[in-house]
């Protein structure tokens, strides 16, 4: 099943078990009191190209903290290890390639927002609870 059929089950699942207030209130974008991050609807569409891009490949998401912003990186190796590291196939030290792209995205995200930002993704692991701003 792919990462978004998994995460529109989740969210109808939520629906179902009452959390649909939670979603339904209209909240303004960035992190909220309960630790959830609410992005607009132009970080939504990049994470949305995230997951697509992602499925059987090494990569991280970061949102802005004000949910603005979503910034992703993929590695183009497909292996498991040192990601796209130059020399890495002959290196003895193996850096899982899931935390090669974590800190990468976290670092661009940073850059372009200008302040912290909060991992979302690694690889197709949702790492953090999500809303989109209506």
């Amino acid at each position: 099943m792919s990462l978004r059929a998994r995460t529109w089950l989740c969210f109808i699942g939520a629906m179902l078990a009452g959390f649909a207030p939670i979603f339904a209130e209209a909240q303004q974008p960035g992190l909220q009191p309960d630790g959830r991050i609410v992005v607009t609807a132009a970080a939504d569409a990049d994470i949305q190209r995230y997951v697509d891009q992602v499925s059987g490949r090494y990569g991280a998401l970061a949102v802005s903290q004000d949910g603005d912003m979503a910034v992703s990186y993929v590695c183009r190796s497909r292996l498991w290890k040192n990601c796209d590291e130059p020399g890495a196939d002959d290196s003895n030290i193996a850096i899982p390639s899931g935390k090669i792209a974590r800190d990468e995205a976290l670092t661009r995200c940073r850059a372009q927002s200008g302040a912290a930002c909060i991992l979302l993704f690694i690889n197709d692991d949702q790492q953090r609870e999500f809303g989109i701003q209506p």
